[in-house]
């Protein structure tokens, strides 16, 4: 089924130029984690938004200890240009220009990225972040569209990276309530003064 779909999506859309190209940048949002990366920056300078950084950040490093140290290194699944050189994925790539990686296709590292700092942003923000998962859905369909991975590759992305953009969440509430305070100094409460007894009224 994976690789129907890819053969289907190049026989159909690759003549596209213009959508080709569309899907090309679109598709650098996630490149190397740069999305993720730069939101959880922007939001740590700012202190009202600096939890929410915070939690992007967390999230993201879950998410590449996950996907790049732990799956990508264990499943070690060869992208679909390498396992159907004969589909014609590969000159494609190089007619568009884009970059061809070489680790494991499972799962999609680029989805993982942006689907964590996007679960992230819709915990924290709930409504108001719905863009970023809006954003990350359409890397997500690039990659398919490229064909760099194949669906289920893109799926696993989707679940894995969600999973760890929740517990990014949860383990940045976990540091505010249970961490933080430890750092912070609590200023001694200052005594008020006692207030001088009243006078006995004399009575002459």
């Amino acid at each position: 089924m994976d690789i129907r779909i890819l053969k289907w999506v190049h026989e159909v859309f690759h003549d596209q130029m213009w959508l080709n190209y569309i899907m090309k940048y679109l598709t650098y949002i996630g490149e190397f984690g740069i999305g993720a990366i730069v939101s959880a920056i922007i939001l740590f300078i700012f202190k009202k938004t600096r939890w929410a950084g915070v939690a992007v950040g967390v999230a993201f490093v879950l998410d590449v200890l996950v996907v790049n140290v732990i799956l990508k290194l264990s499943v070690n699944r060869a992208r679909p240009w390498q396992s159907y050189p004969n589909l014609g994925f590969h000159e494609f790539h190089n007619a568009i220009g884009v970059r061809e990686p070489t680790d494991s296709s499972f799962p999609s590292g680029h989805t993982a990225a942006l689907f964590a700092a996007a679960v992230a942003l819709v915990m924290y923000f709930k409504v108001k972040g719905l863009p970023a998962l809006g954003v990350a859905l359409l890397v997500a369909i690039s990659r398919i569209y490229l064909c760099m991975h194949y669906p289920s590759d893109v799926l696993g992305g989707i679940l894995i990276g969600s999973a760890c953009g929740v517990a990014g969440y949860f383990l940045m509430k976990l540091a505010k309530k249970y961490i933080l305070p430890k750092f912070v100094k609590k200023e001694p409460a200052k005594e008020l003064p006692e207030e001088a007894p009243p006078e006995e009224e004399r009575i002459d």
